[in-house]
């Protein structure tokens, strides 16, 4: 039997392997087929992926070019530590620190303001910082929050206070003084306070301050007291007879832009510091020379009078 199927595929060999030949050839030809469409596929599903991603990047960056307005940063480590050292240095009338921070000598007179201002404030708590880009590299408009321990009052008083940060010629950043502040910081300042997180932010501690009002009488009077028209040494004596007869007590710069505080009413005179558009002061005189006698608390919690055109106060609300 072996010998005739032996003899069978010797008769039909070239039969045998042409149909071997045809069978691989078509094998042959099915893997070449999924391969080229495997391929293909593959092509498509990159180039639909790039596209994809494209889209994707253009709709991110289309929604940072969207985002302009740039988000406060909590605590920068170090505009914490130097506003920290600041306030410490001012709640300890420490001039010397003071000197360092700010960069500048602190003559007699700026060391009395230092020493009269926040007279009722035992200390500095709970310090956190809020900040923006300044209007050079490496400058910053800080929003400083404390807790405030008063004399005598329990619970203690939250307070915003604003901070114009800039570094040296060897980049240690320097406290700026508002007497210091060009028009151009006092614009930029201005501008930032409309930003609607720092708004926000103000409104906060607006509200938390009222709410503790509302806990402790002894808080809510001493607020009141700060706020309240300044009465006239003496109250029998009409002032208004050497004055223009406007009003008095509070209000607040209406200006667009800041308006300078003068030591005298002339702008000649030194100039005291600047105030930005809804800065509340006590009015205190009105001239008729147009300019009115002003009192009100710097960025450094000082108390200062001076003198502002009075065309550019306007009434609060």
């Amino acid at each position: 039997m072996l010998d005739d199927i032996r003899e069978w595929i010797s008769d039909n060999l070239r039969y045998i392997l042409l149909g071997l030949a045809i069978l691989l050839l078509i094998i042959i030809a099915v893997f070449a087929v999924r391969l080229v469409t495997h391929i293909g596929t593959s092509s498509s599903n990159s180039s639909q992926n790039k596209v994809e991603q494209q889209t994707d990047g253009q709709t991110e960056e289309d929604t940072v070019a969207d985002d302009t307005e740039e988000s406060l940063i909590k605590d920068q480590a170090d505009l914490l530590e130097l506003a920290t050292s600041y306030w410490m240095a001012i709640g300890d009338q420490d001039y010397d620190t003071l000197e360092t921070l700010c960069g500048k000598t602190f003559d007699e007179s700026a060391r009395a303001t230092v020493a009269a201002m926040d007279t009722a404030v035992e200390s500095y708590n709970d310090i956190m910082t809020y900040s923006k880009s300044g209007l050079t590299d490496g400058s910053y408009v800080v929003y400083v929050y404390m807790e405030l321990k008063l004399t005598g009052i329990e619970t203690q008083a939250p307070t915003l206070r604003e901070l114009y940060v800039q570094p040296d010629s060897d980049g240690t950043l320097l406290v700026v003084q508002t007497s210091d502040y060009t028009s151009e910081i006092t614009a930029y300042v201005q501008e930032r306070q409309t930003d609607s997180d720092v708004q926000a932010l103000i409104a906060d501690v607006s509200d938390t301050l009222a709410a503790r009002c509302e806990e402790d009488e002894d808080l809510a009077q001493y607020i009141e007291s700060r706020t309240t028209t300044s009465d006239s040494d003496d109250s029998d004596d009409d002032d208004s007879d050497d004055s223009s007869g406007g009003t008095l007590g509070t209000m607040q710069i209406g200006a667009s832009t800041g308006v300078n505080v003068r030591s005298e009413a002339s702008t000649d005179s030194e100039k005291l510091g600047s105030l930005v558009a809804g800065s509340q002061v006590e009015v205190l005189e009105n001239l008729d020379s147009g300019w009115s006698r002003i009192s009100y608390i710097d960025s450094t919690g000082s108390t200062v009078e001076g003198y502002v055109m009075t065309e550019y106060l306007s009434a609060v609300g």
